[in-house]
Parts: structure tokens; C-alpha cells; sequence
């Protein structure tokens, strides 16, 4: 179901896509998180994430937010920036701040490292 068809053009690179209720649900695997990052996403905010959709994006290295006011407030084309730690998201355009729920400390990790691989790869390195 391609709710608007022409997003894909209009994603630049270090956009961040905010979404709705259970984003990213009827996928178990990690192509569309992948998908999304290919595209140049920097991240995704949403009301809520399919479980499996949430893990999968840590473990490609596409940091996700559960934010239920920024999908209510922020409009298309607002630069907004998120602090995944403080669990906040931040529209610029209309200077109103949102809490969210912050990433734990080890999801924000697998970020830092690009994803699982990663991140395994430098545990790795230090032994």
C-alpha cells in the first residue's frame, strides 16, 4: 500500500521520516530497515514500532524513536533534530520540543558502531 507514492523522491540525504502507530510492521526481516538508511534516512520517529522492525533497525545502524507528539505536531518539511538519549524530539521550524522514549544506552551503542556487525567487530578488536 503505497500511501504517497512520491515520497521516496522527496527523502534526502539525513532526512528523518515521522510516522504513525506500529511502523514498520509485516516485515521480519532486516530489508526494510536497510531499505529505509539506502534511501538516506538518518532516522525514524513513530508513535510505535513493530517489535522485530525496531530491533532490526538498531542492528543495521538506523536509529528509531517512539515519540507520539511529534507525529501529532510536526509537519512535512519542519527541520526538526532529535536527541535519541534525552528521548526528545525538537521542530525547529515551529520551536516546540516533544519527549519521546530515550534509547538505551546499548541501542545507542549499536548506532554508534553502525549496527550489530559493527559493533561486534570492535568488541572483537579489543580482545
Amino acid at each position: 500500500e503505497d500511501l504517497d507514492p512520491t515520497l521516496r523522491d522527496r527523502i534526502g540525504q539525513g532526512d528523518i521520516l515521522i510516522a504513525g502507530e506500529n511502523f514498520g510492521q509485516g516485515s521480519s526481516r532486516e530489508h526494510a530497515p536497510i531499505a529505509l538508511k539506502g534511501l538516506g534516512l538518518a532516522a525514524v520517529v513513530a508513535i510505535s514500532f513493530a517489535r522485530i522492525f525496531y530491533r532490526n533497525a538498531f542492528n543495521i545502524g538506523l536509529p528509531v524513536l517512539e515519540c507520539r507528539d511529534a507525529h501529532a505536531r510536526v509537519r512535512d518539511g519542519d527541520l526538526v533534530e532529535v536527541d535519541f538519549g534525552g528521548g526528545t524530539v525538537r521542530d525547529v521550524t515551529r520551536e516546540e520540543r516533544y519527549a519521546g522514549q530515550p534509547i538505551p544506552e546499548f541501542m545507542q551503542r549499536l548506532v554508534d558502531a553502525g549496527g550489530l556487525v559493527g559493533y561486534v567487530r570492535a568488541q572483537i578488536g579489543k580482545s
